[in-house]
């Protein structure tokens, strides 16, 4: 945690914020982009659809980020870093919350429901601000737990209904979610550990998470999930046939990229364990999206719900302290 001006301290809780609302945004973007006629019409697209869109959307965000560092000048400071000790760990947590934990995360809606998987990853940022005690040594306080606590049973009214089909294997599924749980929370600490030192700034931890999540999707995650390299590639040849479907996903690497900027952001400044409660309102900002683009209706469930999250950042988050005279 690098904050020590109240300035740095008010830039990496808006960098939080902002990482919440626009993964959410992403969500809803991405399932605009799945509904659209290569995800519902190609045979393979139907089966494993979520693992092209998957690879694609970081393929597509690690091309925003060569762009974006290109321009900067900076692409020649890539390979020093990567291969810096810094930046392998940086490596192994894109490593961890990317092909693994939603490898996993798809696994265990197929297991066990949609439902009990949202319920169990929820979890992620308690686990995640654990590691960060024991790792980073960061300090959260009871109120912090409190708040986050209480965020996470928002996130769990939000998303949470019964499942009724008696097929689902909710050991299996419980088991499989845990795994995207830790996947995600071992990513926000191992990426923060990598920027601990200041020698791999957030850009360039964010290059180098891109970079590795998407060649992993191409040459080991996509071609297993969807039965080999040919079934990938026709699957993607499909998502490219389409202009509006392949932009749409374009657009929303855009904002996934920024998303994970504001996170990594946030997770240099103020601590692992505080971006982490804080990027977990995705939940909430994607309810809010998908009422303004798609218009669901607000089911009381999602009103209680929403209220919870927003309390429980409040309470995690807005420590008063005293000022020394």
């Amino acid at each position: 945690m690098k904050a020590n001006t109240s300035a740095l301290m008010r830039k990496g809780y808006t960098a939080g914020v902002l990482s919440g609302m626009t993964w959410g945004l992403d969500t809803v973007l991405i399932g605009v982009a799945m509904a659209m006629a290569p995800f519902v019409e190609n045979p393979i697209l139907l089966v494993g659809g979520t693992f092209i869109c998957s690879m694609l959307h970081d393929v597509f965000a690690a091309l925003w980020m060569l762009i974006i560092m290109g321009l900067k000048g900076r692409l020649k400071e890539f390979w020093p870093a990567f291969k810096s000790k810094d930046g392998l760990y940086c490596a192994l947590g894109a490593l961890f919350g990317g092909p693994l934990a939603m490898t996993f995360y798809m696994l265990a809606i197929a297991k066990g429901g949609a439902a009990l998987t949202a319920t169990v990853t929820a979890c992620y940022p308690l686990l995640g601000s654990a590691m960060a005690m024991v790792i980073l040594k960061e300090k959260v306080r009871l109120r912090g737990w409190l708040g986050l606590m209480i965020c996470i049973l928002g996130i769990i009214y939000i998303g949470y209904t019964p499942a009724s089909d008696t097929n689902v294997n909710i050991i299996g599924g419980i088991m499989l979610a845990a795994i995207a749980a830790i996947g995600w929370a071992t990513e926000g600490v191992v990426c923060g550990y990598g920027m601990k030192a200041g020698n791999v700034d957030p850009q360039m931890a964010l290059l180098i998470r891109e970079l590795t999540s998407g060649i992993v999707y191409i040459l080991i995650v996509a071609p297993l999930m969807v039965g080999g390299y040919d079934n990938m590639i026709t699957g993607t040849t499909a998502v490219f046939s389409d202009t509006v479907c392949w932009m749409t996903l374009l657009f929303t690497a855009l904002i996934g990229m920024l998303s994970f900027f504001c996170w990594y952001t946030a997770i240099d400044l103020i601590g692992a364990a505080k971006a982490l409660c804080l990027n977990v309102t995705y939940s909430f900002w994607a309810v809010v999206f998908t009422f303004i683009f798609v218009g669901s209706a607000l089911s009381v469930n999602i009103i209680v719900g929403s209220i919870l999250v927003v309390t429980g950042v409040a309470v995690a988050t807005l420590v008063s302290r005293k000022k020394k005279q």
